[in-house]
């Protein structure tokens, strides 16, 4: 093989030159000459961009920069880019952009983010947009997730818009996020010894005014005049340097016509500044200069902890997104080896994969056997081998051979991909109470408002000399951030949790019932048992060989996916003309092969077109009290054979029962489409007195229906496919799921491996979730609730309503953090 052809590393690793990201060590590197000089770049993307700089006559840009494209806080690239379709380019999209049909989907990082009432405007600006068909943006990770129309509106349009409103958004890249959150600590790092080095000479003459009071009546000495003066022009530079954000995001409220969580950060500030200098300059009453400098060093304080607080909670969830590498040693058809862009790799390529290297992209093996880690997407601790013919996903690590694999999907249809999405779209749809949440805080503002207007009037009527330092107080005490952080902290820390136990939150919306759910119901196959049936014995009749009985029987198979359909389709078989196809779900299938109907399914659906022989009967029923599925083979002119499948328990069933019920399970359900006899069975093995059989897939929706009009919460673990409307309709919806094949599920919370007791330890999470909610609301609610009718009195004043308003989302942030520490 030509293995000998990927280079080793540079000692010197070279930037792109476009946004100065390494370069990969690509076989056949990605060049442009630029200024008559040969440039490299990262990706064919950013190569795509540069061409059009220098393809519009802009070549200039690049002698004038002073920093590269991507590592800046205000968007630098020219007017020209804004106003272009250049993102609108298939070359550039296929490295972001999803494309499903009539749709296409995006994945975007906002930058100038501040707080949730920046991801509400940004959400209501793109929702208003006509083609804009659905927005998701997470307030820890701040990326969005923009699906639209391509008939209607343009990608470049969409990041025009955001641009429109003051923030700037990019197409996701998880080394580049990673790279603009340097950027952003460093500076946020900056503003905070600016602020605290300034604030202590503040602070300084403030101890020696209240060491040395001035006497009442007297003039001020001249120390103090000079003082204030000094004090002034520091804490100027102060809210100049440091407090630019807040200014920066009251600006653009102002453009919006909005109320920002900023506006009574910025209104207090200025009244504490300019009645400082009324109180300077006349000579009379107080200044609140030390109250300035403290309250912008703790806000930002507790605005970077709570930045590091969300890249906590989001670093499982973010690990999803950088485990991709970036590069893949493709083979060509000579067998030569080639580093190529993952972007670049396509469905039915071959790949060679070393050991310790990670799963570029979805495959299957085709070359060679090794064991992989797949911890990071299904929770399984221990390796998994994998041999010629099974599937490979992208993000686990070969373990000990180089194998090589054939791409079943690229970067952007891949597992890792899907899941990423899933979970983005579970963190959407959260608690009702959460919502409401956020109701409250979008009108909390205005309210303090009022509160601050109604606290200044009443305190100028009666004691003018303390109006400036409560409505100071009432303006910087509350803290409507942390009434707004109290559910996405929580929700994104809960998430990385269950990622991590190997189950996808798709509704987190659901969490609360998996807490609080009572009454457990289980399907019987695939859920309680392996789902994966093996044949036992066929029986055949009227002369049929037992080749061409399994054969017809894997025809009829085709389009279902029931356990045991799977298990016939398996069988080998002849090409035939098949039409008709149907399915039944929960009984079985017909078709007609070569002009002739044949059925095959359960022994009642049978006979309602062929019916059975008393000695078939018979067997059916004997077959069935020993524990067999049974599954009847008939064409129009009767019984062609009696398959029969043992399926036996899932290894962990007694587990999670004992351990749910050690939660506060109180009552376990068996509804089952089997026979009587196997379902009695099975629940008498698992101590279950509560079991129903023989039931239609609308039996158990109106089974479940029935005892949600009793009051009752249900928690329902069945199969994600073929019970897909009864799970709709319970509160809460368990299934397992093959990590291949995630989109066509109907559960609230999928389990990627094979250990059902993880759902114990999710429904612990999940009651821990519940309850750290709870305490951030009461928090939340019950800080502003007290904390502003103090300050409105005079009990707090200025610098302490500083210190509380920075620990009170401090609090929410910690309290959030705490979830990571649960057990596993």
């Amino acid at each position: 093989m030509g293995g000998a052809d990927i280079k080793p590393p540079s000692e010197v690793e070279e930037t792109c030159f476009h946004c100065g990201l390494p370069v990969p060590d690509f076989d056949d590197p990605i060049n442009l000459d630029v200024l008559d000089v040969e440039r490299h770049f990262c990706c064919h993307g950013c190569e795509a961009v540069c061409s059009a700089i220098v393809g519009a006559g802009l070549e200039d840009y690049y002698k004038h920069r002073t920093t590269h494209s991507a590592t800046a806080d205000i968007d630098i690239v020219p007017d020209f880019l804004k106003q272009s379709d250049l993102y609108d380019r298939p070359e550039i999209q296929k490295n972001f952009v999803l494309e499903e049909g009539a749709w296409r989907e995006a994945s975007l990082l906002l930058e100038n983010i501040r707080c949730p009432a920046c991801l509400w405007l940004n959400e209501r600006h793109l929702r208003s947009l006509d083609g804009v068909m659905d927005v998701h943006i997470d307030d820890v990770t701040q990326r969005a997730r923009v699906k639209w129309d391509p008939q209607k509106i343009r990608l470049s349009e969409i990041l025009t818009a955001i641009t429109s409103i003051g923030y700037i958004a990019h197409p996701y890249d998880a080394t580049r996020s990673k790279q603009l959150q340097k950027v952003r600590n460093r500076r946020s790092t900056e503003r905070l010894i600016f602020a605290g080095v300034i604030g202590m000479l503040v602070m300084q003459f403030s101890f020696a005014t209240y060491l040395l009071p001035a006497e009442p009546g007297a003039s001020l000495p001249m120390w103090v005049v000079l003082g204030r003066w000094t004090g002034l022009f520091l804490t100027a530079c102060i809210l100049i340097y440091s407090g630019q954000e807040f200014f920066a995001g009251v600006w653009s409220d102002i453009k919006n016509r909005r109320l920002g969580m900023d506006v009574p950060v910025v209104l207090g500030l200025l009244f504490a500044w300019f009645g400082s200098l009324n109180a300077t300059i006349t000579s009379q009453g107080e200044v609140y200069l030390d109250s300035i400098a403290m309250f912008v060093f703790f806000l930002l304080l507790a605005r970077r902890l709570e930045l590091k607080g969300k890249l906590k909670a989001a670093g499982r969830l973010e690990e999803l997104a950088r485990v991709t590498p970036r590069t893949a040693s493709r083979i060509d058809s000579s067998g030569e080896r080639h580093r190529v862009a993952v972007e670049d790799l396509q469905v039915g390529d071959l790949v060679h994969l070393l050991p310790g290297e990670t799963v570029q992209v979805d495959g299957e093996v085709v070359r060679g056997e090794s064991s992989f880690d797949e911890s990071l997407l299904t929770g399984e601790s221990l390796p998994v081998l994998h041999e010629v013919g099974d599937a490979l996903l992208a993000g686990s690590v070969n373990g000990e051979q180089s194998i090589d694999m054939r791409v079943t999907h690229t970067v952007q249809a891949s597992a890792v991909s899907e899941i990423r999405k899933l979970i983005d779209r579970g963190l959407a749809q959260r608690p009702g109470y959460a919502e409401l949440a956020d109701r409250i805080a979008t009108w909390f503002v205005a309210v303090i408002l009022v509160l601050a207007a109604t606290t200044a009037t009443y305190w100028f009527m009666h004691q003018p000399d303390q109006w400036l330092a409560t409505t100071v107080a009432v303006l910087i005490v509350t803290c409507p951030c942390a009434l707004a952080l109290a559910t996405p902290m929580s929700l994104s820390v809960s998430a990385g949790k269950f990622v991590g136990l190997g189950m996808l939150p798709l509704r987190m919306k659901a969490l609360d019932a998996l807490a609080k759910s009572k009454l457990f119901v289980f399907d019987k196959t695939g859920t309680l048992t392996h789902g994966k049936p093996e044949l036992a014995e066929i029986v055949t009749y009227a002369g049929v060989e037992r080749d061409d009985a399994m054969g017809r029987a894997s025809l009829l198979s085709a389009d279902s996916e029931h356990p045991v359909a799977k298990a016939l389709r398996a069988f080998p078989h002849d090409k035939a003309d098949t039409g008709e196809l149907f399915n039944l779900p929960g009984a079985g299938t017909r078709a007609r092969i070569n002009g002739e109907e044949w059925f095959l399914g359960k022994a009642e659906y049978i006979e309602e077109s062929t019916p059975l022989t008393a000695e078939q009967r018979e067997r059916v029923e004997s077959f069935r009290q020993q524990g067999y599925l049974v599954s009847v083979l008939a064409s129009g002119s009767g019984v062609v054979a009696i398959f029969t499948f043992h399926d036996p328990l899932r290894s962990g069933v007694e587990e999670l029962l004992s351990g749910l019920k050690e939660t506060g399970v109180e009552e376990f359900v068996i509804l089952s489409g089997d026979s009587q006899q196997n379902v009695e069975r099975v629940a008498n093995k698992l101590g279950i007195t509560s079991f129903h059989a023989n039931l239609s897939p609308r039996e158990k929706f109106d089974w479940v229906q029935s005892r949600q009009k009793e009051g009752r919460q249900i928690a329902m673990f069945g199969d994600g496919i073929n019970d897909a409307p009864t799970l709709a309709l319970a509160d809460v919806s368990l299934s397992f799921a093959d990590a291949t094949d995630l989109a066509n599920n109907s559960s609230d919370f999928l389990l990627l491996n094979d250990e059902p007791e993880v759902l114990v330890k999710a429904r612990r999470l999940a009651k821990r979730t519940h309850t750290n909610l709870m305490q951030n609301f009461a928090w939340a609610a019950g800080y502003n609730f007290i904390a502003v009718p103090f300050a409105a009195v005079g009990l707090i004043p200025p610098w302490g309503a500083a210190i509380g308003m920075s620990l009170s989302s401090l609090v929410v942030v910690v309290n959030a953090l705490r979830l990571q520490r649960v057990d596993d």
